[in-house]
């Protein structure tokens, strides 16, 4: 009698969340026509290792591992999708951003049911009491699923290609939760799960990692989950031995190993090649953290945007004065979510989730300070603690209110995000976009401009060419642009065989003398080598001496930045003994890089130095897996034939 009944109330949830992956695909859909942008340049367009197109096991062994800068582990499974997507499709960017968006819809549907777990676990957890049963788990679920994939911030970690790093590996930690809530849920049923405990956090974390290292915080998610619902007890209220193994073992002792590992080096003179140290990226982050709440639950076109490197470091807690108040807000909501644990479960969990989601991005690693797609898996935590507010845990009682401010909110998010995927269908009008709303942003202006340099080139437009160079020029001295804006100043001008403002080259000393050069900076450098190289643009000898000895002075130079200094060395300045000590020291700051050990084994040969030279031969062998260096051992091989060294 009460069979179609029920049958109804198992399938609206399923169908809720099947309406809302659908509505995604459509809000996204204008989004595919869009271009690769930023980083997507170096990690897919201009990396020759993911661009597969045989099946031979070195090619995609080499694609796996050509993370650019070469020292970043764990990122495997993501450059392999990469090279899949060229594989399939070569660099039209609308399949690499179609493989993006399913892999979000994906994870919509993982956060659904990871939810729909935690919500029955939760119901187990606080007993029979009619408080407790205020809402339909599974519907909850699917509505702030729904909420999640519709949310404006996430766009970036769809249309961004190379964001799939983030996203992917989030595809595991979404996994791993679901499995880890419903085995502990059947462990608190006394059904075991000890074992899926286990292989959940294990093997998801292990799997999520080759992907993008913030898969390390599955763990941690986990643990606030265990901290706020069962607290490591069993059903009959006494502690459970087996689940406090567990945490103690993938949580608490990686957690003592990795803040061990990071006080090694973090907090020395090394650790940044910015304008602000530790403390100061501490204190802006909170600043930015303040922002990411806003950005998620009030989003607004006006302040979403691909870049976000205008913002003001603090140099203290009243520089500005936003600084204290933001540290003031975070404290109480961190303090909210440790006093309202038993009351509201939910909310404390959500801001939980939010915090441990910025562990790594928002504290002491030395990252740019703000992107929006590091808020990919924090983003739910802030729509769990808002639900528990309002709805799961809050006053909103009557279910046609409920559904309505959930439609509500969910129509907002979706315009809004619609809005966006059209502003990012066109690569000249994402980039007019941004920079219309980031005046003050070196990236946004710098992008802008040069993407007319670039189109007034390819259409024979040379006013557009010109009007490009005038932006350049005119924001040069934004607070943060790098020498890349002078770098591309004279470039472009010297090919137009226009008239090069000496200024330019003397404002690359000064910014070169004021902040250690950043990874942009080592690359205008590199791209000043070849210049000065085809003696076209140096308006004498000694600019490129001067420029690099400004670059050089600063303590602790980056291996990228040493490596550029040694193509000077060796091909400009002739100085083989400078370009093998750069590399040296490079290798020691980034040993797993064989781009580094095959450059110097390339300058071993050039200054006849042929045992160090079979040396380094030797070490190239060794870390030859897969056959990847194949190309580059046959070279030295050859150069040191050539000049009568041994194989």
């Amino acid at each position: 009698m009460h069979r179609p009944h029920a049958f109804a109330t198992t399938m609206t949830p399923w169908l809720a969340i099947g309406a809302v992956l659908a509505l995604t695909a459509f809000v996204y859909w204008p989004g595919l026509a869009g271009g690769f942008v930023y980083d997507d340049a170096s990690f897919i367009v201009g990396n020759d290792a993911v661009h597969v197109t045989t099946d031979d096991l070195r090619s995609w062994a080499a694609a796996a591992f050509s993370f650019p800068g070469g020292s970043h582990q764990g990122r495997w499974l993501g450059m392999l999708s990469f090279a899949a997507n060229h594989y399939f499709g070569g660099l039209d960017p609308y399949g690499y951003k179609l493989a993006n968006l399913a892999i979000h819809l994906l994870n919509g549907l993982f956060v659904f049911l990871a939810l729909r777990a935690l919500f029955a676990l939760h119901r187990e957890c606080a007993g029979s009491g009619a408080i407790h049963r205020r809402f339909d788990p599974a519907l909850a679920a699917a509505a702030i699923a729904g909420l999640w994939l519709l949310l404006p911030i996430n766009l970036t970690g769809v249309l961004y290609v190379s964001q799939r790093l983030e996203s992917l590996s989030s595809t595991f930690v979404f996994l791993g939760l679901w499995w880890y809530l419903r085995a502990r849920l059947a462990q608190w049923r006394g059904k075991g799960g000890i074992r899926s405990l286990w292989l959940s956090l294990a093997l998801c974390t292990g799997v999520g990692v080759l992907v993008k290292e913030s898969a390390v915080l599955l763990p941690l998610y986990a643990a606030c989950s265990e901290w706020v619902l069962p607290r490591l007890r069993n059903a009959n209220g006494k502690r459970s031995r087996a689940v406090t193994a567990l945490h103690a073992t993938v949580f608490a002792l990686p957690l003592l190993v990795g803040l061990a590992w990071l006080g090694s080096w973090l907090f020395g003179p090394a650790a940044y090649a910015h304008s602000y140290d530790t403390w100061h990226r501490l204190l802006t982050e909170t600043r930015v953290l303040i922002q990411y709440v806003a950005w998620t639950l009030v989003p607004s076109l006006d302040t979403l945007t691909l870049y976000h490197d205008d913002i003001r470091v603090s140099r203290g807690l009243l520089d500005p004065a936003s600084t204290l108040a933001s540290v003031a807000c975070l404290l109480a909501l961190a303090g909210a979510a440790v006093f309202q644990r038993a009351r509201r479960p939910l909310f404390a969990l959500g801001i939980l989730w939010f915090f441990c989601g910025h562990a790594l991005t928002a504290t002491v690693i030395p990252l740019l300070l703000a992107f929006e797609h590091r808020n990919y898996f924090p983003s739910l935590g802030l729509l769990l603690a808002g639900a528990s507010l309002v709805v799961l845990e809050g006053p909103l009682a009557k279910p046609a209110m409920r559904v309505a401010t959930a439609v509500a909110i969910g129509c907002f998010y979706a315009f809004t995000t619609w809005m966006r995927a059209h502003e990012w269908s066109d690569p000249m009008r994402l980039v007019a976009s941004d920079a219309s709303k980031r005046p003050d942003s070196p990236l946004a202006q710098y992008d802008w401009a040069t993407r007319q340099i670039k189109a007034g080139i390819a259409t024979g437009q040379p006013a557009l060419e010109r009007r490009g160079l005038q932006m350049l020029d005119a924001h040069r001295g934004l607070r943060g642009a790098g020498i890349s804006y002078e770098q591309t100043l004279i470039s472009v001008t010297t090919d137009l065989h226009g008239s090069v403002d000496p200024d330019w080259y003397a404002s690359i000393i000064r910014k070169l003398l004021a902040a250690p050069p950043s990874f942009q900076d080592a690359k205008a450098l590199q791209n000043l080598n070849a210049c000065v190289a085809a003696r076209t643009c140096a308006p004498d000898a000694t600019f490129l001496d001067r420029a690099y000895a400004a670059a050089m002075g600063h303590p602790h130079p980056s291996a990228v930045l040493l490596y550029v200094h040694s193509q000077y060395a060796a091909f400009l300045a002739n100085d083989n003994a400078q370009a093998e000590r750069d590399l040296r020291q490079a290798i020691a700051l980034s040993p797993i890089d064989p781009a580094l050990r095959s450059a110097l084994a390339t300058i071993l040969v050039r200054s006849g130095n042929r045992v160090a030279a079979e040396r380094e031969l030797r070490e190239l062998r060794r870390v030859n897996h897969f056959g990847i260096m194949n190309p580059t051992i046959a070279e030295v091989e050859a150069m040191l034939a050539e000049r009568g060294g041994a194989k």
